[in-house]
């Protein structure tokens, strides 16, 4: 799929006027540096579009089939990026300075806002078969991930209502993609009601899976994987599953945990003690086993996709490397 779908949004991407949008979004797709000039190796995994193929695979379409839905995912997935760098101050994507660090917020807000009109008219121009209901699928992907993004902003913890508010946003802002990538071939193969409800039922728990993984490798994992500084998220004091189940914990370890994470401190000390806490509290057990749970049910939920064997053996190995980032 890279070699298919890579040159598809170069070229579209380096359309984009005025040039400064493009450069801004060629630098955060690792097309180019900070200067302007090519760079290699920094383009990202292509995940979505890697699932999209082999779903096609799976249904008996070529990847040039899905070449265009498969672009405007990732532009899609991108613009988030883009965005969530700036509401989360993050500094590093991939390992080197976020967009919005050399270019300015501003710039790359309207950077992220192009990506997404580019993925749209990518969808509304494509006239394969199942036009009509791949748009509208995309179009819904659109408007639930923007209310997962708000929807994470406005997080509060709380006994179960923190946790199934979290859920909700995890469905809106990562499920939709993957649900896009997952149906999308299936809808181009005028595939019946009954796959398509398996596989959004798979794209569903490998979103809740993905999220709550990587929830728990931004307090334990490590930067050299991730291409960020470990435990941005508790120093921002984000509502992650393993703090929302922490802090929903009975015992004296998540009460310590309520007044610290209260506390001002981002000393590296004070973080280390909130990551202490949280995974005293349980806070780390019950994501990483809350996590392989929803990734069992999303393999499950696969075998009900009446997919070909050996797409679905490819897809089953590429939900587990998803999750777990297995090499």
């Amino acid at each position: 799929m890279r070699s298919t779908v890579l040159p598809v949004i170069q070229q579209q991407v380096s359309l984009l006027d005025p040039p400064t949008l493009a450069r801004i979004c060629r630098y955060h797709l690792g097309f180019i540096d900070e200067h302007g000039d090519p760079s290699v190796g920094g383009d990202g995994k292509l995940t979505r579009a890697s699932l999209m193929t082999a779903v096609a695979d799976g249904v008996g379409l070529r990847p040039e089939d899905i070449q265009s839905p498969a672009a405007a995912v990732e532009l899609l997935h991108n613009a988030t990026l883009l965005h969530d760098d700036i509401a989360d101050t993050d500094e590093l994507r991939r390992g080197r300075p976020a967009a919005w660090k050399v270019f300015g917020v501003s710039l790359a807000i309207h950077a992220g806002n192009a990506l997404q009109a580019l993925g749209l008219r990518i969808v509304v121009d494509d006239s394969g078969p199942g036009h009509h209901p791949i748009a509208g699928s995309f179009a819904k992907a659109v408007a639930l991930v923007h209310a997962g993004q708000a929807r994470e902003l406005t997080l509060r913890p709380g006994t179960g209502s923190g946790i199934a508010a979290y859920e909700q946003m995890v469905m809106e802002k990562a499920s939709a993609l993957l649900e896009f990538s997952l149906v999308a071939p299936a809808l181009r193969a005028g595939r019946p009601e009954n796959v398509l409800a398996a596989l959004r039922d798979a794209a569903r728990h490998l979103g809740i899976a993905l999220q709550i993984s990587n929830d728990v490798e931004d307090i334990w994992g490590d930067p050299a994987v991730t291409g960020k500084p470990i435990r941005g998220d508790i120093k921002r004091r984000n509502l992650t599953f393993p703090v929302l189940a922490a802090l929903a914990s009975d015992g004296p370890a998540g009460g310590r945990l309520n007044l610290l994470w209260n506390a001002e401190g981002t000393t590296p000390a004070h973080l280390q003690a909130l990551a202490d806490l949280i995974e005293e509290a349980g806070g780390r057990h019950t994501a990483e086993g809350l996590s392989g749970r929803h990734l069992d049910s999303a393999v499950q939920a696969l075998g009900r996709a009446a997919l070909t064997p050996a797409a679905t053996t490819e897809l089953t190995t590429l939900f587990d490397r998803i999750v777990n980032r297995a090499a």
